[in-house]
């Protein structure tokens, strides 16, 4: 949804706008922190456009592609579309082979450069030795639930408000545990669904997906806030999520991006355009 003033028309007219002046492409992205990550990574011959939302970018975009502009790549996240069995959203247009940006960020290893800044390593070795698993792993089995609560009620449109699923209120900070069951109850007892069991087989009866592509990147972000506080540091609690994920940008290397299919479809697309148009910095 459009977090700003701008709507998809507003985004084609800027871009029309600025093509007067600039000759090469136009990477649009959802908002300001892909803008931040984007930035140092873009071609510079290319120009970076905030659509100030995902269905701006969309939407904006394909009226472009319909007045036959040229030159202009969309960057979106997944959020559920490729579980949900939704189309592409046209040739100028690539998605994150993730739930979000925020999911890349944690699956590469710049997670282990937030781990090194904010973590203990005796508490992170503690954590792993009696877990069995390394603290990316434990992030995701703590994440999983809600992610699986959020895909259920995109998939079946059950009747549950989002802002139910408060990851803080659900999770104990002394031990990093989370209280699925409660997480389930909460959202029953808020009036938020009528069936506390029905909501729950809705959730365990859910199809078998790419873990990285049913949780989400705020989840996990908030995850890694609270268990860098007491289980895996002592972090200060002023130490906020979006301090984390600025870190997360900054270290996400080069390597990295060029593994994912994300990269890939952003070189294919330029390609496309027999490199008339570059997006990506060399």
């Amino acid at each position: 949804m459009p977090t700003g003033h701008k709507d998809p028309g507003s985004v084609a007219a800027e871009i029309k706008m600025t093509r007067m002046v600039h000759d090469g492409a136009f990477l649009v992205v959802e908002g300001i922190d892909d803008s931040r990550f984007w930035e140092p990574r873009r071609h510079p011959s290319s120009e970076l456009v905030d659509a100030e939302g995902k269905r701006n970018v969309i939407e904006g975009i394909g009226r472009l592609s319909a007045s036959e502009s040229q030159g202009v790549l969309g960057v979106v996240d997944d959020d559920y579309d490729s579980l949900l069995g939704v189309e592409g959203h046209g040739e100028n247009v690539v998605v994150t082979d993730a739930h979000d940006l925020e999911c890349l960020l944690c699956r590469s290893r710049a997670l282990d450069s937030v781990l090194a800044e904010y973590g203990s390593p005796e508490k992170i070795q503690r954590f792993e030795q009696e877990a069995g698993v390394d603290v990316r792993v434990g992030l995701l089995e703590r994440a999983i639930c809600f992610g699986r609560v959020r895909l259920a009620v995109a998939l079946y449109c059950l009747d549950i408000e989002h802002g139910a699923i408060r990851v803080r209120r659900f999770v104990d900070e002394a031990t990093w545990t989370v209280d699925s069951d409660g997480l389930i109850r909460a959202i029953v007892k808020e009036g938020s669904a009528d069936d506390e069991r029905a909501v729950a087989r809705s959730v365990e009866g859910l199809p078998t997906a790419e873990v990285w592509r049913v949780v989400r990147g705020k989840d996990l972000l908030e995850l890694l806030r609270i268990g860098l506080m007491r289980v895996l540091g002592n972090m200060k609690p002023s130490v906020g999520t979006g301090q984390l994920a600025r870190l997360l940008r900054a270290a996400m290397s080069r390597e990295a991006l060029q593994s994912t299919q994300l990269w890939a479809d952003m070189r294919t697309w330029e390609e496309s355009t027999g490199r008339s148009y570059l997006v990506l910095g060399e």
